[in-house]
């Protein structure tokens, strides 16, 4: 029997070769094993950028969303048809107000408002981990107009938040606060009685027109020259009830003669025009450009200026004559109103007012108005009741802040903290 060997006949090079390529090809599927794993990891970790800067961009467009309804929030004067004040405290219990968590409309991105403190480090305020109230220390009473708004927004699914906020500041609602009791370009003539106090500086009265009365018990109350000036936070004390001096005041002025405390029948004052006086007070052109710029109210109707008691901290136009018997007291030492009444003061009544009364037309009152502040008329004035104005700088000053209509402050918009 033959027999074939069938060895291969293969030399020790040919072996060597095979062996680097073998390895070659394990190097090279293991190198593209490590590439796909690779591209994988770096697919997915793309993916997740680009989904962590949507959910970014999806919560941010829902917290730009709830700062603009804050910001319109403030600015808003009507609620369910009733009129309502700027600011932060709508039901005027001198607390913020509190926004209910929302939904960005077309959206399922939510969003939260609150109307925090301006004084309060924003360090200190934040958003929950969940779509829930913003943390803060809520506007106290005095920046309800003012407040800082913190909006926090969240993305669909919960995971992305972004947290921005914006100051809040009031057009002034005077430029030129006044610094006496009583001006008006007409004449002065009482027949009741007009009591006339200042105890900061010593004039009371400045008319264009004659100085003829200001009533049979009609008087000027000037600061004792024994008292140093005092600081505006003081308080004005209660003059005498009789034209007499007191350890506070001397009086210069009754229905006898006239003190240096009073300057009448001034050309300077007489030959301003109108939209010239008022313009010096308000900074506006006329009454309109004041209702359309600065007012923080809605325009009243005359017969309704007596619903307004208890209004604090507003300026606001009376579009017409007042001549309705009315009882209201409005504004107080520390939140003034701006009263501008478009037309004459004849109404009745007994009235208070803290702050600024500007009349475009004449006064002719009955009844008791007491007015802590200022009173500009650019007719004359006149009247059978009693009129007190009692001169307070501290108000006076106040009715240029935090009074008119509210407006986000430039460059204060943050999305850090």
């Amino acid at each position: 029997m033959n027999h074939h060997d069938i060895t291969c006949g293969c030399s020790s090079s040919t072996k060597q070769a095979g062996a680097v390529t073998l390895l070659t090809s394990v190097m090279i599927m293991l190198l593209a094993t490590i590439l796909v794993v690779a591209v994988s990891r770096t697919t997915i970790m793309e993916q997740r950028i680009s989904g962590n800067e949507i959910r970014t961009r999806l919560a941010h467009e829902a917290a730009e969303a709830g700062l603009n309804f804050g910001l319109a929030y403030l600015t808003q004067t009507s609620q369910g048809g009733a009129t309502v004040p700027m600011g932060a405290d709508k039901d005027e219990n001198t607390v913020a107000d509190t926004i209910a968590l929302a939904t960005l409309t077309g959206t399922s991105n939510q969003y939260s408002v609150a109307f925090c403190s301006p004084m309060e480090n924003l360090s200190a305020v934040s958003c929950p981990n969940v779509p829930g109230a913003v943390t803060c220390t809520a506007a106290p009473a005095t920046y309800l107009r003012t407040p800082r708004i913190v909006a926090c927004g969240w993305s669909d699914d919960g995971l992305g938040r972004v947290m921005l906020s914006q100051g809040v500041g009031t057009v002034p609602a005077v430029s030129n606060p006044v610094t006496m009791p009583l001006t008006s370009k007409g004449a002065v003539n009482v027949q009741g009685s007009a009591t006339i106090t200042n105890y900061y500086n010593n004039l009371t009265i400045w008319s264009g027109g004659s100085l003829s009365n200001i009533g049979n018990s009609g008087k000027t109350f000037v600061r004792n020259p024994n008292v140093p000036p005092p600081d505006n936070s003081v308080p004005p004390p209660t003059p005498p009830s009789a034209c007499s001096s007191s350890a506070d005041y001397v009086c210069l002025t009754d229905k006898n003669s006239t003190g240096p405390d009073v300057i009448d029948a001034d050309p300077t004052l007489s030959n301003l025009t109108d939209a010239a006086l008022f313009n010096i007070y308000f900074g506006q052109v006329d009454v309109a450009a004041y209702s359309a710029n600065v007012a923080s109210m809605a325009d009243v109707a005359p017969g309704n200026v007596g619903t307004l008691d208890g209004v604090k901290q507003e300026s606001f136009v009376v579009t017409g004559n007042i001549t309705n018997t009315m009882n209201f007291t409005i504004g107080s030492r520390d939140q003034p109103v701006v009263m501008i009444v478009d037309g004459d003061w004849t109404g009745g009544g007994n009235t208070t007012v803290y702050g600024i009364v500007y009349v475009t037309g004449n006064i002719d009152l009955t009844g008791t108005k007491t007015i802590y502040g200022g009173m500009v008329v650019e007719g004359t004035v006149a009247g059978t009741g009693s009129l007190d104005i009692i001169y307070d700088p501290l108000v006076s000053t106040n009715t240029a802040k935090n009074i008119g209509r509210s407006g986000s402050i430039p460059g204060s918009w943050r999305d850090w903290k």
